[in-house]
């Protein structure tokens, strides 16, 4: 998968990520990190590594009062959630610190950088991270077998159900499912599931470029010697531009914008993609009737 290179890192901890396999949960026992950053582009990212390869797996983009990090309370084990609040996205972490004394404050430490407003990023932010104490790899090794053979035969069965006994083995599907019912997502408006991705798809916008006079419109916008129908259509398709569609969707659901800067009236139209692109239709449609006044009131004068 693509990943975003992190200009700054504010916190870095040890944890395994969980893995549903079939109907079970269970610990991914390779040695992990959760790193959260800011990157190139200004944003907090979320990400979880594989330490033995330094190889980062997954990449999450958060905004400010969109996920928390917190413990898993069905569970007396070292097991947390980051459960996004915008959409129904959830992910299980296991601890793999050394000691536990230290995971209250990397949880508020993570919930810190997660809800710090974007404007008050600065250089100073690396300074809040939290350091990883030192320990030996055969210690590691041994240690997290132990844990995630603990996770899967006790915690994970017992303590996250609450209902089951240790010898049932790992939690089954539909108890994982009635756990994550109980953690309650805001109720959604249905226009906030489309995405710019979504409109701006290269089969729907390919015969546009190709038949509309885009190219002296879009040219102050592309870079020298790439602004022929054909290089647009390509940047249409490149995996950093449709990135920068779901960015800018990201920005504009969780209303990290100012619509006012499009010409939009904040208090008019909602912060979905299709209520933007309806307030923009409208601005232009505005925009255009004193010309088209001056046009009709032409034509009468000359009758």
């Amino acid at each position: 998968m693509e990943t975003a290179n992190l200009q700054d890192v504010m916190l870095e901890f040890r944890a395994g990520k969980m893995l549903l396999d079939g109907t079970r949960v269970v610990p991914d026992t390779r040695k992990g990190l959760v790193r959260i950053g800011r990157g190139e582009e200004g944003l907090v990212h979320f990400q979880w590594l594989d330490r033995s390869q330094n190889i980062v797996e997954d990449d999450q983009i958060i905004f400010p009062d969109e996920a928390v990090f917190e413990k898993v309370t069905q569970s007396s084990g070292r097991v947390y959630i980051l459960k996004f609040t915008s959409d129904n996205r959830k992910f299980f972490f296991w601890m793999q610190e050394p000691s536990a004394e230290g995971d209250l404050e990397i949880c508020n430490s993570v919930n810190t950088c997660l809800n710090r407003p974007l404007d008050m990023m600065g250089d100073d932010e690396a300074e809040g991270s939290v350091p990883v104490p030192e320990m030996s790899e055969e210690a590691t090794e041994d240690d997290l077998s132990s844990r995630a053979g603990n996770l899967v035969d006790q915690s994970m069965a017992t303590d996250l159900t609450g209902e089951v006994t240790s010898s049932a083995g790992p939690v089954q599907l539909e108890d994982l499912q009635r756990i994550l019912r109980n953690i309650q997502a805001p109720v959604e408006d249905p226009d906030a599931r489309i995405g710019l991705g979504d409109i701006l798809k290269p089969d729907l916008v390919s015969p546009l470029i190709e038949t509309l006079p885009v190219e002296q419109t879009l040219a102050s916008y592309l870079p020298e010697g790439s602004q022929s129908r054909a290089d647009i259509i390509e940047l249409f398709q490149s995996p950093p531009f449709r990135q920068q569609l779901d960015t800018f969707t990201h920005v504009l659901r969780t209303g990290q914008i100012d619509l006012s800067q499009f010409g939009v009236d904040p208090t008019k139209y909602r912060f979905t993609v299709v209520s933007f692109l309806e307030a923009l239709e409208d601005s232009v449609a505005k925009a255009s009737e004193p010309e088209t006044s001056s046009m009709q009131k032409d034509a009468m004068d000359e009758s």
